[in-house]
């Protein structure tokens, strides 16, 4: 059965309606008992001392207990602190249930897609191995039926990593209370990103300039729509989980009632696996090479961390090599490719907050990729790939209106875009693969205890990518879901 964009919208509607029905009937019923499940097992915490007003979003207190290794500097941060409950174990468990639908659709041609699923499953577990050694790991099983029927999902360990915490201590600084100067991080492990995608409260829309890559079109859940592209070897994105060694710090300013933070990364180049000069046609090989790529991240904040309460702002960039030759006699080794070619990553951040409700933060990015990388492709006459990405978010997580409690539930608009300046292959337009994405989303949060904690979801997406049709068309899309999130 053929369906249209109104029908598409007409459900979308119809099922918003739903989500507030549903919603309504529930905050009569549900008896509120706010906490988070992982670490509320061992600190007893409730949600809204970490969260903003509930999982994933990370409020000042939960971001400065992330940075500080997960400790509160006290004897309960030891895994053996006689007063943990014996039922404690540090690891959760999430995934999402509900209702998606997906329309693309460039050239006059379209495709449309629905049904109930889940996302997929993560494994989590975080904490501390003893006082400053902390560590993470997050395992996503492959999942044949995950993703709402749009594919099967991968299984992987999307992060394994060790901290070594207050490393300054062994070159004789002292620290105040609170400051951590020198942490060494060793593993995979998300980048000090200017707002984490992990935290975000969108789950069906990821942010267009972390992934964003010339040259590929850009497209949101549904895949396989008969576009144009042309060949780039580079498939660094600063939203993906990197191996590497990351040394952070931070400390409180006093002049500014805030938070100096830093963040240097050193990152492997063995997760590339762009299509490489000598691999068969519409094959990926020859995935990695010897380089080591650099990323840095520093942020200042004013009045306090910057995302419930007080101002802040950042600088981030990346630079490194992509390989673009594979190893003639081995061209499906792994961690062998070659003739690494530059590209930057050039950005700033802001956020501000007002009234504890309101935080409104962006962030701005330049990014180049060197002509030598499309030379590489057999790309003739090929020049550097430069472009600008860009992100604006609105959230808002009321606590009273106007004769209404309103502390369940939370709000928020993002705007994200790219913007194209040079093509790496100069027969393709200026603006092709220019992006213009709107995402709103409505959280309410159902149930909070010790142990788990449940949110009813609404997010809804529309982009346009430009010029990226076969016939140059653009390319039109629209995601919504509709569903259970829930952590244990």
């Amino acid at each position: 059965m053929k369906y249209s964009i109104s029908h598409v919208r007409a459900g979308i509607a119809a099922l918003l309606v739903l989500f507030a029905l549903v919603s309504y009937e529930l905050s009569g019923l549900v008896q509120k008992a706010e906490a988070i499940p992982a670490f509320a097992r061992k600190y007893d915490f409730k949600c809204n001392v970490c969260h903003v007003p509930g999982f994933p979003k990370l409020n000042d207190f939960g971001n400065l207990f992330r940075d500080r290794g997960y400790q509160l500097g006290s004897d309960a941060d030891s895994p053996v602190y006689e007063g943990i409950g014996m039922g404690y174990w540090p690891v959760s468990l999430r995934t999402t249930v509900g209702y998606q639908a997906a329309n693309v659709r460039t050239d006059g041609r379209g495709v449309t897609t629905g049904g109930f699923g889940f996302t997929g499953l993560d494994l989590l577990s975080f904490g501390t191995l003893d006082r400053n050694l902390a560590f993470g790991v997050v395992f996503t099983p492959g999942l044949g039926s995950a993703g709402f029927g749009t594919g099967g999902s991968d299984g992987d360990l999307e992060a394994a990593f060790v901290r070594l915490m207050r490393l300054e201590r062994f070159f004789g600084v002292k620290s105040v209370s609170g400051d951590y100067l020198l942490n060494l991080k060793v593993g995979k492990f998300e980048l000090d990103l200017p707002f984490s995608e992990k935290r975000s409260p969108t789950l069906n829309t990821t942010f267009a300039m972390y992934h964003y890559m010339p040259g590929t079109p850009y497209t949101a859940t549904i895949g396989g729509t008969s576009t144009s592209s042309y060949l780039n070897p580079n498939t660094f994105a600063i939203g993906e989980n990197q191996p590497g060694a990351e040394l952070s710090g931070i400390k409180k300013t006093a002049g500014t009632d805030g938070y100096f933070r830093y963040s240097l990364s050193a990152l492997a180049t063995n997760s590339f696996s762009g299509p490489l000069s000598g691999c068969a046609s519409g094959t990926t090989c020859g995935t990695g090479g010897r380089n080591v790529n650099f990323y840095g991240h520093v942020t200042q904040s004013f009045g306090g961390y910057g995302i419930v309460t007080g101002q802040r702002v950042g600088l981030f960039g990346a630079y490194g090599t992509a390989p673009t030759l594979v190893n003639p006699t081995c061209p499906t080794c792994q961690a062998v490719a070659g003739s690494g070619q530059p590209f930057t990553r050039l950005g700033v951040d802001v956020s501000l907050t007002l009234n504890g409700e309101w935080n409104l933060f962006g962030a701005w990015m330049w990014g180049n990729d060197s002509k030598n990388m499309f030379v590489s492709q057999g790309i003739a006459d090929a020049q550097n790939a430069s472009w600008n990405g860009a992100f604006v978010e609105l959230d808002y997580a009321p606590a009273l209106l106007p004769l209404l409690e309103m502390p369940d539930w939370f709000f928020a608009y993002r705007y994200d875009l790219i913007r194209n300046n040079r093509q790496g292959d100069p027969t393709f337009a200026k603006n092709y693969n220019n992006v213009d994405s709107h995402t709103v989303l409505v959280r309410y949060f159902i149930h909070h205890s010790t142990r788990t904690d449940l949110a009813l979801h609404a997010e809804y997406n529309s982009y346009r990518t430009t010029g990226v049709g076969t016939n140059g068309g653009d390319l039109l899309g629209q995601t919504m879901l509709v569903g259970f999130d829930f952590a244990y």
